[in-house]
């Protein structure tokens, strides 16, 4: 049997044995008591222990000893190597005499055998106590010295990871608590600014009733006596004739005042179009109202028999704040204009451009081109096959856009509106800019102040002030701020699919490739004629393909390296050579000066502006730079070298400079002629924000490129790209030749054909070319009013416009000045403004503008 150092004895001949026995018999027989009181039974008579037994005792008590030795040592304190010396001095000292430390078998009695195993047992219970270990381990764990250190570290590593996850759970607890606090702060910052915003809509609303005239006069009181008689009374009900014949008897007291409309009814009774039309949807149940006044005009026309008295069926009831369209009422929507500092000759001299009611209903002008609509505001489904797009009712904008120019620069906005020194911030905005200053990579210099909403071409700041953004996020938001449609889209795809990768298919994405190639194939561009429903033959191409991205720095990248391969290609196929060949001398790049194309390094390397490309150099070796609109130097530039050329139909960030008819067909004979890609960057300039599909679309073929790049508007602020190529050029692209993660995901490309349908809505368009011929005209005439301050001509075209400045010093000086009066403009290349506003722009907002702009001019000039 083994008794724990290595001895092995035989069963039942020593003490192993009778303790062995007893438990053995104790489990099965006794009771617990009994079992208690076991080591006081005497033992059973059997033979004396032998002499291996008695060895076996005097090595343990050597051990015990030596035990006890060192656990004293550690407690004084000695370090490892003094205790290890000592206690093998110990051992040394008492395995030389041995027969000392036990009773020799001669000298004990058959009982001493019990003895030997009480004292047996005293010394484990002895060991155990001192050890700090259970009672219940073995005797040979005593001896074992790599056991006891393997024992010493478990229970370290026990002990430090009981207070490890003690530590992770408090530190969890105080995040928790830190979570909830946060929350609970952040409730009541939400509260706090739900009720400020609550208290000044209240004391506007009080502001504005304070200042609000009374109500005015029915048109027909100031026509002179003679005319009464003229009118058709026919058209007059027996009992609103009763009324008029009571409040002219001058025996009867005057009528009650009516109380004053609402500032919501107020500006609608300015608007143009008075008349209540309906939409069809589902109108609030409210209380009756009384038509409006028809004028006599209206009367006169109207082809219907008289009725008796009023026919509720032609005006339905509405409740005070709802529109039109059923709406109810939205808590954001602030129909007020920015205050502007305006004289009694200015008020006179744009009483044309700002109509002010004259009589219930009407106006003074009926020229304002502000958009009513006549369909309903609720969103719609579009079906397309199996699938349903959702999509907003199409807008009905008048077309009633001529009306009378100003002869005279506005002085509305001669003084600041907005301060933005520190003292004037919330603590929301500087606890935003400091959280921002802090962790955020500091690559631009923003205003100080922190945008929180926006709604069309609004925008508003936590503490409450308004902005018209003629910037649209950099000619990104194409549809305005926070559309209706947009955000359903989103959240209708976000909650099926958001993304897949481009390893399977998704439904939107070839549906987005197909709207892009059908309109550009119906409207013309990329060798598609304008109306035409097949490329042109000298095209020489059957189809088009096109690849997402997820930027247009993306876009660009993807073109130029899909040009880099077809130049080996086409050198390969001329030569016999390989592809792969790294002799192939076809990889040269022509840009040209003031162009921007991105800021990664391939982009960059053909972004030809000096502070852009000047901290990253070297760049991508190879690129050759020209000059737009200039004819001599593209023999020069582009050679039998070049693989690709890349030029912005429309310079955006280099000051909306548009590239002309002529030196586009010139440049595209050049690549012809030298087998180089053309490749056209839209992203700014595409997608309808030059009145077309893209801004070469009106242009004959032979001014068409390979290759076209997109992205700012075709999402409205979703983020996503698109290069849009000819099938011969990409017939070169096979699997693995390129790819992205993000690109052509479900939810950027829902978005995207839903945005891309409504801009190429045909009412969409005429508006939008209204408008931007609108917004023309009143830029034309700047350059005359400051010819000191301006260049003669205005750049650009549509919505991507551009103001030249003498001094350079002065675009960035009047963005400024028009952000404090309340609207974003942006500069562009080294001496213009920039304006590009949402497409969707009112009349209203572009007088905003144009007089904020003409206030800038003014007061720089001044």
């Amino acid at each position: 049997m083994y008794n724990g150092i290595g001895l092995t004895t035989p069963r039942g001949s020593g003490t192993n044995g009778y303790v062995m026995r007893n438990l053995s018999a104790l489990r099965v027989h006794e009771t617990a008591a009994d079992r208690a009181a076991a080591w006081d039974v005497a033992p059973p008579k059997h033979r004396e222990p032998d002499e291996a037994i008695l060895e076996h005792e005097r090595k343990r008590k050597v051990e015990v000893k030596c035990l006890e030795l060192q656990l004293q040592l550690e407690d004084d304190g000695l370090d490892e190597a003094t205790i290890e010396t000592r206690v093998d001095e110990l051992r040394t000292t008492l395995n030389k005499d041995l027969a000392s430390l036990a009773p020799s078998a001669k000298k004990l009695k058959p009982s001493d055998t019990h003895g030997i195993a009480a004292a047996k047992k005293a010394e484990l219970d002895r060991m155990a106590r001192a050890l700090g270990t259970r009672s219940n381990y073995t005797e040979g764990d005593a001896f074992d010295r790599e056991k006891q250190e393997e024992n010493k570290m478990r229970r370290m590593v026990e002990r430090e990871e009981r207070e490890r996850k003690r530590e992770e759970d408090k530190s969890k607890w105080l995040e928790q608590k830190q979570k909830w606090e946060a929350e609970k702060r952040e409730r009541d910052r939400l509260r706090r600014r739900e009720e400020d915003r609550i208290r000044r809509e209240k004391e506007e609303l009080g502001r504005r009733k304070e200042r609000m005239p009374p109500p005015p006069v029915p048109a027909f009181r100031d026509r002179p006596r003679d005319y009464r008689g003229e009118r058709d009374r026919r058209s007059r009900s027996p009992r609103r004739e009763r009324d008029v014949r009571r409040r002219r008897s001058p025996s009867r007291s005057p009528p009650p005042r009516r109380r004053s409309p609402s500032p919501l009814q107020s500006k609608r009774s300015r608007s143009p179009d008075r008349g209540y039309r309906h939409s069809g949807s589902v109108t609030p149940p409210s209380r009756r109202s009384p038509p409006p006044v028809v004028p006599r005009r209206s009367r006169e026309r109207s082809e219907s028999p008289p009725r008796r008295g009023r026919d509720r069926s032609e005006t339905p009831p509405r409740r005070r704040g709802w529109d039109r369209s059923g709406s109810p009422p939205r808590k954001d929507r602030e129909l007020s204009l920015p205050p502007r500092n305006e004289s009694d000759q200015d008020r006179g001299r744009n009483g044309s451009r700002s109509p002010r009611p004259t009589g219930r209903g009407r106006s003074a002008s009926s020229n304002s081109s502000m958009s009513v609509s006549t369909g309903p505001t609720r969103l719609q489904i579009l079906a397309r096959g199996s699938n349903a797009t959702p999509l907003v009712a199409p807008r009905r904008y008048a077309s009633n856009v001529v009306s009378e120019l100003p002869t005279s620069p506005s002085t509305r906005y001669l003084k600041s509106i907005y301060d933005f020194s520190v003292n004037t911030q919330s603590a929301a905005t500087k606890n935003t800019i400091a959280l921002g200053d802090e962790y955020i990579l500091p690559v631009y210099a923003r205003p100080p102040f922190v945008l929180s909403h926006g709604r069309g071409s609004w925008v508003w700041d936590v503490d409450g002030r308004k902005f018209l953004d003629f910037s649209a996020g950099i000619a990104v938001n194409a549809l305005g701020h926070a559309d209706p449609g947009v955000s359903e889209v989103l959240q209708q795809q976000s909650s099926t699919l958001l993304h897949t990768s481009n390893v399977y298919y998704n439904e939107w994405a070839p549906k987005l490739a197909e709207l892009l190639v059908t309109l550009t194939n119906k409207e013309g561009g990329l060798g598609y004629a304008a109306g035409g429903t097949s490329p042109s033959s000298s095209a020489a191409k059957q189809g088009a393909k096109v690849f997402f991205s997820n930027s247009g720095t993306e876009a660009n990248e993807g073109a130029l390296k899909i040009a880099r391969k077809v130049g080996k290609d086409r050198w390969a196929a001329a030569t016999g050579g390989k592809v792969d060949d790294p002799s192939c001398p076809k990889m040269r790049i022509v840009c040209f000066e003031n162009s921007f194309h991105g800021r990664s390094m391939g982009a960059l390397s053909v972004t030809s502006t000096e502070k852009y490309q000047m901290p990253f150099r070297p760049l991508i070796p190879g690129v050759s730079v020209g000059k737009l609109n200039d004819l001599e130097c593209l023999h020069r530039l582009i050679t039998d070298d070049t693989c690709a050329v890349i030029v912005e139909p429309i310079q955006g960030e280099g000051g909306a400079t548009a590239a002309t008819e002529e030196w586009l067909r010139a440049l595209r004979k050049r690549c012809d002629e030298t087998g180089a890609v053309l490749i056209f960057d839209e992203i700014q300039c595409g997608l309808y924000r030059s009145g077309n599909l893209w801004a070469h679309s009106a242009l004959p073929i032979d001014c068409h490129p390979d290759v076209i790049t997109m992205a700012k508007p075709l999402a409205n602020g979703y983020p996503i790209g698109a290069v849009l190529l000819r099938d011969t050029i990409a017939s070169t692209m096979t699997a693995g030749t390129h790819g992205t993660t993000f690109g052509g995901s479900p939810t950027a490309c829902a978005v995207g054909h839903h945005v891309l349908n409504r801009l190429s809505d045909r009412v969409f368009v005429a508006h939008m070319k209204e408008m931007s011929g609108y917004m023309n005209d009143r830029l034309e005439v700047l350059p005359k009013w400051f010819s000191a301050t301006l260049q003669p001509h205005v750049r650009g075209r549509g919505f991507i416009r551009g103001l030249g400045f003498n001094d350079v010093s002065h675009p960035g000086e009047v963005v400024q000045l028009a952000r404090e009066r309340g609207v974003f403009l942006l500069t562009a290349g080294k001496d213009a403004v920039r304006l590009v506003p949402s497409l969707n722009v009112t009349k209203e907002e572009v007088d905003i503008a144009m007089d904020v702009l003409e206030g800038c001019l003014s007061s720089l000039r001044g």
